[in-house]
Protein backbone atom coordinates (compact mmCIF):
# COMPACT_ATOMS: atom_id res chain seq x y z
CA UNK A 1 0.00 0.00 0.00
CA UNK A 2 1.51 3.34 -1.05
CA UNK A 3 1.14 5.93 1.68
CA UNK A 4 0.95 9.54 0.63
CA UNK A 5 1.48 12.62 2.84
CA UNK A 6 0.26 16.19 2.67
CA UNK A 7 3.74 17.68 2.13
CA UNK A 8 2.46 20.28 -0.29
CA UNK A 9 0.23 21.74 2.43
CA UNK A 10 2.64 21.65 5.33
CA UNK A 11 4.56 24.49 6.88
CA UNK A 12 7.80 26.58 7.12
CA UNK A 13 11.09 26.28 8.88
CA UNK A 14 12.72 26.35 12.32
CA UNK A 15 14.93 24.42 14.63
CA UNK A 16 13.75 22.95 17.90
CA UNK A 17 14.49 23.90 21.47
CA UNK A 18 13.84 21.00 23.78
CA UNK A 19 13.53 19.36 27.10
CA UNK A 20 16.02 17.21 28.95
CA UNK A 21 15.34 13.50 28.60
CA UNK A 22 16.55 10.51 30.61
CA UNK A 23 19.50 8.88 28.86
CA UNK A 24 20.99 5.41 28.97
CA UNK A 25 24.53 4.07 28.84
CA UNK A 26 26.02 2.94 25.54
CA UNK A 27 25.15 -0.65 24.56
CA UNK A 28 27.58 -2.93 22.75
CA UNK A 29 27.48 -2.27 19.02
CA UNK A 30 25.95 1.22 19.20
CA UNK A 31 25.39 2.73 15.76
CA UNK A 32 24.00 5.62 13.69
CA UNK A 33 26.11 8.17 15.55
CA UNK A 34 24.38 7.46 18.86
CA UNK A 35 25.94 5.54 21.71
CA UNK A 36 22.63 4.20 23.02
CA UNK A 37 21.25 2.71 19.78
CA UNK A 38 22.25 -0.92 19.33
CA UNK A 39 23.01 -2.49 15.97
CA UNK A 40 20.30 -5.13 16.20
CA UNK A 41 17.23 -3.40 17.63
CA UNK A 42 13.84 -3.05 15.93
CA UNK A 43 14.52 0.68 15.60
CA UNK A 44 18.15 0.61 14.37
CA UNK A 45 17.41 1.32 10.71
CA UNK A 46 14.68 3.78 11.64
CA UNK A 47 17.11 5.85 13.70
CA UNK A 48 19.64 5.78 10.87
CA UNK A 49 16.92 6.96 8.47
CA UNK A 50 16.07 9.75 10.90
CA UNK A 51 19.71 10.83 11.03
CA UNK A 52 20.06 10.71 7.24
CA UNK A 53 16.97 12.87 6.76
CA UNK A 54 17.30 15.12 9.83
CA UNK A 55 13.92 14.04 11.19
CA UNK A 56 14.50 14.20 14.94
CA UNK A 57 17.36 16.70 15.10
CA UNK A 58 18.74 15.19 18.31
CA UNK A 59 22.22 16.45 19.11
CA UNK A 60 25.07 14.68 20.86
CA UNK A 61 25.69 10.96 21.19
CA UNK A 62 22.46 9.98 22.98
CA UNK A 63 19.22 9.23 21.13
CA UNK A 64 17.45 8.25 24.36
CA UNK A 65 15.22 5.62 22.69
CA UNK A 66 13.16 4.97 25.83
CA UNK A 67 12.37 8.63 26.49
CA UNK A 68 8.67 9.42 26.16
CA UNK A 69 7.71 11.80 23.35
CA UNK A 70 5.48 14.81 23.75
CA UNK A 71 2.77 16.00 21.37
CA UNK A 72 4.94 18.99 20.44
CA UNK A 73 7.98 16.83 19.73
CA UNK A 74 5.85 14.50 17.61
CA UNK A 75 4.49 17.40 15.58
CA UNK A 76 8.03 18.56 14.92
CA UNK A 77 9.22 15.12 13.76
CA UNK A 78 6.24 14.68 11.42
CA UNK A 79 6.76 18.18 10.06
CA UNK A 80 10.43 17.44 9.32
CA UNK A 81 9.46 14.16 7.66
CA UNK A 82 7.07 16.07 5.39
CA UNK A 83 9.78 18.49 4.28
CA UNK A 84 8.92 21.43 6.58
CA UNK A 85 6.60 23.33 4.22
CA UNK A 86 4.74 26.49 5.20
CA UNK A 87 1.27 26.90 6.68
CA UNK A 88 -0.86 29.77 5.49
CA UNK A 89 -2.04 30.73 8.99
CA UNK A 90 -0.96 30.47 12.61
CA UNK A 91 -2.58 27.75 14.71
CA UNK A 92 -5.27 28.82 17.22
CA UNK A 93 -3.70 27.21 20.30
CA UNK A 94 -2.76 29.44 23.24
CA UNK A 95 -0.64 26.86 25.10
CA UNK A 96 2.17 26.47 22.55
CA UNK A 97 5.04 28.30 24.23
CA UNK A 98 8.07 26.80 22.47
CA UNK A 99 8.58 28.92 19.40
CA UNK A 100 10.08 26.08 17.39
CA UNK A 101 6.83 24.08 17.70
CA UNK A 102 4.68 26.77 16.10
CA UNK A 103 5.32 26.03 12.43
CA UNK A 104 4.78 22.30 12.84
CA UNK A 105 1.59 22.66 14.89
CA UNK A 106 0.24 25.29 12.51
CA UNK A 107 0.64 22.78 9.71
CA UNK A 108 -1.11 20.05 11.65
CA UNK A 109 -4.03 22.35 12.42
CA UNK A 110 -4.34 23.68 8.87
CA UNK A 111 -4.34 20.23 7.25
CA UNK A 112 -6.69 18.65 9.78
CA UNK A 113 -4.10 16.31 11.25
CA UNK A 114 -5.00 17.72 14.65
CA UNK A 115 -7.96 19.57 16.09
CA UNK A 116 -6.06 20.04 19.36
CA UNK A 117 -7.09 18.83 22.79
CA UNK A 118 -9.65 21.67 22.77
CA UNK A 119 -10.44 24.56 20.44
CA UNK A 120 -7.69 26.66 22.03
CA UNK A 121 -5.20 24.06 23.36
CA UNK A 122 -2.82 21.57 21.77
CA UNK A 123 -1.18 20.32 25.00
CA UNK A 124 2.31 20.25 23.45
CA UNK A 125 4.01 19.01 26.62
CA UNK A 126 1.63 16.10 27.18
CA UNK A 127 2.97 12.67 26.29
CA UNK A 128 1.55 10.98 23.21
CA UNK A 129 -0.26 7.65 23.20
CA UNK A 130 -0.06 4.94 20.57
CA UNK A 131 -3.68 5.65 19.61
CA UNK A 132 -2.90 9.34 19.10
CA UNK A 133 0.04 8.69 16.77
CA UNK A 134 -2.20 6.29 14.84
CA UNK A 135 -4.73 9.09 14.40
CA UNK A 136 -2.10 11.65 13.34
CA UNK A 137 -0.55 9.40 10.71
CA UNK A 138 -3.93 8.14 9.47
CA UNK A 139 -5.08 11.71 8.85
CA UNK A 140 -1.74 12.56 7.25
CA UNK A 141 -2.21 9.61 4.88
CA UNK A 142 -5.63 10.88 3.83
CA UNK A 143 -7.83 8.61 5.99
CA UNK A 144 -7.61 5.57 3.69
CA UNK A 145 -10.05 2.68 3.97
CA UNK A 146 -8.66 -0.50 5.53
CA UNK A 147 -9.83 -3.93 6.65
CA UNK A 148 -10.51 -4.41 10.34
CA UNK A 149 -7.51 -4.73 12.66
CA UNK A 150 -6.97 -7.89 14.77
CA UNK A 151 -6.49 -6.17 18.14
CA UNK A 152 -8.88 -7.00 20.98
CA UNK A 153 -7.85 -4.02 23.13
CA UNK A 154 -8.90 -1.31 20.66
CA UNK A 155 -12.50 -0.53 21.56
CA UNK A 156 -12.86 3.27 21.25
CA UNK A 157 -14.69 4.37 18.11
CA UNK A 158 -12.27 7.03 16.84
CA UNK A 159 -9.35 4.59 17.11
CA UNK A 160 -10.79 1.95 14.78
CA UNK A 161 -10.00 3.49 11.39
CA UNK A 162 -6.49 4.68 12.31
CA UNK A 163 -5.42 1.41 13.93
CA UNK A 164 -6.93 -0.68 11.13
CA UNK A 165 -5.01 1.35 8.59
CA UNK A 166 -1.77 1.08 10.57
CA UNK A 167 -2.12 -2.69 10.86
CA UNK A 168 -3.00 -3.24 7.20
CA UNK A 169 -0.29 -0.93 5.87
CA UNK A 170 2.46 -2.45 8.02
CA UNK A 171 3.07 0.67 10.09
CA UNK A 172 2.36 -1.41 13.19
CA UNK A 173 2.44 -5.09 14.08
CA UNK A 174 0.94 -4.37 17.50
CA UNK A 175 2.42 -5.08 20.88
CA UNK A 176 1.35 -8.70 20.35
CA UNK A 177 -0.62 -10.49 17.61
CA UNK A 178 -3.86 -9.50 19.36
CA UNK A 179 -3.01 -6.26 21.18
CA UNK A 180 -2.12 -2.72 20.12
CA UNK A 181 -1.95 -1.09 23.58
CA UNK A 182 -3.65 2.11 22.41
CA UNK A 183 -3.33 3.95 25.73
CA UNK A 184 0.38 3.21 26.24
CA UNK A 185 2.65 6.22 25.95
CA UNK A 186 4.95 6.44 22.96
CA UNK A 187 8.75 6.32 23.16
CA UNK A 188 11.24 7.91 20.80
CA UNK A 189 12.15 4.47 19.48
CA UNK A 190 8.51 3.67 18.72
CA UNK A 191 7.81 7.04 17.13
CA UNK A 192 10.81 6.96 14.80
CA UNK A 193 9.89 3.38 13.82
CA UNK A 194 6.31 4.33 12.97
CA UNK A 195 7.52 7.26 10.85
CA UNK A 196 10.09 5.06 9.09
CA UNK A 197 7.45 2.46 8.25
CA UNK A 198 5.07 5.22 7.15
CA UNK A 199 7.74 6.12 4.59
CA UNK A 200 7.79 2.47 3.45
CA UNK A 201 11.03 1.59 5.30
CA UNK A 202 13.53 2.92 2.73
CA UNK A 203 16.93 1.26 2.50
CA UNK A 204 19.63 2.75 4.70
CA UNK A 205 23.32 2.17 5.23
CA UNK A 206 23.91 1.92 8.95
CA UNK A 207 26.72 4.10 10.22
CA UNK A 208 28.90 1.85 12.44
CA UNK A 209 30.24 4.78 14.49
CA UNK A 210 30.08 3.95 18.19
CA UNK A 211 30.38 7.12 20.27
CA UNK A 212 29.87 7.10 24.00
CA UNK A 213 26.50 8.27 25.24
CA UNK A 214 27.30 10.35 28.32
CA UNK A 215 24.28 10.80 30.61
CA UNK A 216 26.07 13.67 32.33
CA UNK A 217 26.57 15.69 29.15
CA UNK A 218 23.81 18.35 29.12
CA UNK A 219 23.88 18.48 25.30
CA UNK A 220 23.43 14.76 24.69
CA UNK A 221 19.89 13.69 23.83
CA UNK A 222 18.75 17.27 23.21
CA UNK A 223 16.65 18.34 20.24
Amino acid sequence: MVIMGFAGRWCAALSLAATSMLMSASPVGAIAGYGDVGGDTYYTEAVQWSVDNDIAGISGACFSPDALVSRGETAFWIWNMEGSPQARAQHPFTDVTINAHNAAISCMAETGITTGTSRTTFSPESTLTRAEIAAFLYRLAGRPEASAHPFVDVSVGWQQGPVSWMANSGVTTGTSPTTFSPESTLTRAQLVTFLYRYRMSPDVTVNPETPTCDPNDPQDGKL
